[in-house]
This record gives C-alpha cells, sequence and structure tokens, in this order.
C-alpha cells in the first residue's frame, strides 16, 4: 500500500475501553479457541504475536513459548487458575515483610533489655535481606505475569489494516466559533493479519489539518478483539513503525 495514503494519527483516542473489555477476556478460563490460536500466532516473526503481543507487552513476547511449556507441566495447566507454585511466590510478597517486621521487632526489644550492639546488626541484616529478597520475587512475579499476558494476549487481540471505505467528518463549527478539532466517523475495511476480511467502524478526533487529509482509501494499522472484530476495531496507535511494518505485511500475507 501506498505508505502518501496512510491515514493521521488521532489528537485524542479514548481507548480505555477497548483495554478493559481485554482485561475481561483475559481474566475469563481460555477456551480452546483461544489455546488453538495462541500458539499459531506468537512465534513467528510477521506473525500476530509479534505485532499483537508488543501492544502490552513487548519485552516478554519472545518468552511465551517457554511459559507454556513451564505451564504443561503443572496440574492447574490450560485451566487459568495459578499453580501452587505460583501461589506460594505470590504469597512470599506478604510473608517477607511480616516476618522481618517480626524479628526486627523482637531485635529491638532485645537491644532495649540488653544495650547489645549486636541486635542493632541483626536489624540491619534482616532489612537488607528483607528488602533484597521482596524485590526479587517481586520481579520474578511480574516477570511470570508479562510471559502469562504474551501468552494469552495473541489470542484475544488482533491486528490488522484498515481501510477506508466510507468517511464522515462532523462540522467544526460549534457555539464557542470553530473548533480546533473534529469527530470523524470512518467505515473501515480491515485485512487481519490472521481470517477473513471483515468491516467495522472506528470514531476519532482529529486536528482540523489532519481531518483534511483524510480520505476514502486512506489505510493504517487496526486492533479489535477476536471474539466480536466487526464492533471492536480500534485505530492502532501504541506500535512502533517496525511492528506496524508487520501488520502490513502479515495482512498482505494473509
Amino acid at each position: 500500500m501506498d505508505s502518501l495514503d496512510a491515514w493521521p494519527t488521532p489528537v485524542t483516542f479514548d481507548d480505555r475501553g477497548f483495554d478493559r473489555d481485554v482485561l475481561r477476556q483475559l481474566g475469563r478460563k481460555p477456551s480452546r479457541d483461544d489455546d488453538a490460536a495462541t500458539p499459531a500466532t506468537s512465534d513467528a516473526p510477521g506473525s500476530e504475536g509479534s505485532a499483537g503481543g508488543s501492544s502490552v507487552v513487548e519485552e516478554e513476547a519472545d518468552q511465551a513459548p517457554r511459559d507454556r511449556e513451564d505451564e504443561a507441566r503443572t496440574p492447574e495447566a490450560g485451566t487459568g487458575r495459578p499453580s501452587l507454585r505460583e501461589k506460594l511466590t505470590a504469597s512470599l510478597l506478604l510473608v517477607i515483610p511480616v516476618v522481618s517486621a517480626l524479628v526486627i521487632v523482637l531485635s529491638g526489644v532485645r537491644f532495649a533489655d540488653s544495650r547489645n550492639g549486636w541486635w542493632l546488626g541483626v536489624i540491619a541484616v534482616v532489612l537488607v535481606l528483607a528488602a533484597l529478597s521482596w524485590v526479587s520475587v517481586l520481579r520474578r512475579t511480574f516477570a511470570k505475569a508479562q510471559r502469562h499476558l504474551a501468552a494469552r494476549l495473541p489470542g484475544v487481540v488482533g491486528h490488522g489494516v484498515g481501510i477506508v471505505r466510507e468517511l464522515e467528518v462532523e462540522s467544526p463549527f460549534d457555539e464557542d466559533g470553530v473548533s480546533d478539532t473534529v469527530t470523524a466517523h470512518l467505515t473501515v475495511r480491515v485485512n487481519p493479519t490472521q481470517g477473513p476480511a471483515f468491516t467495522g467502524t472506528v470514531d476519532a478526533v482529529y486536528t482540523l489539518a489532519d481531518a483534511e487529509k483524510l480520505t476514502v482509501g486512506s489505510h493504517g494499522p487496526v486492533r479489535y478483539l477476536r471474539s466480536d472484530p466487526e464492533h471492536t476495531v480500534w485505530i492502532e496507535t501504541r506500535l512502533d513503525d517496525q511492528k506496524v511494518q508487520q501488520i502490513y505485511r502479515a495482512a498482505a500475507m494473509n
């Protein structure tokens, strides 16, 4: 596609509703369709996993296959529930501060009774060890959560290239005069990186100058929920140029 026809970036684009829908679906028990879609879309460099997962967890997407292998060894694999080891690791985030606080209080009491500086050393060592171990557990927990997200996200969120088929731009005139921005209602034909093409609608706010650049035939990257693609199309503004090119190539090969 001609890059000169690429649509401009919206001024404001409140996609928190989209993120809420994604999190809601990620919280559900994984379906067989999700499990079937994830391996096919998360491993290939130009596939959905490379583009889709990067929108939230770009740094961890390459670890998703290893995470699925780890999950396969646990009884809870495929149930959407955390394993026993994950629960124990998460519990350390609470256990470490509680145990450390208890040891520090007891050491403080002993120091008050004996005035022995050795107890101050114990307190210092406990504080350092507790801080280091708590941070280490926290980082492992977040890394594990990101790998889970990277493995599940491609089965929930799809990407593709949207082409404007119908365009309606609201008038910039209002009761205060001429507005600096206008709302554009776009009907787009989406060529996804996987699956059949479909049509959806998008509303976005543009500056007056950018709105004039919108034409039938303008195109750009979009994302959508796989569960309801026609009604959940959003303009993709979070990816860098390399990821956008991957989406274009994958859509062209689909």
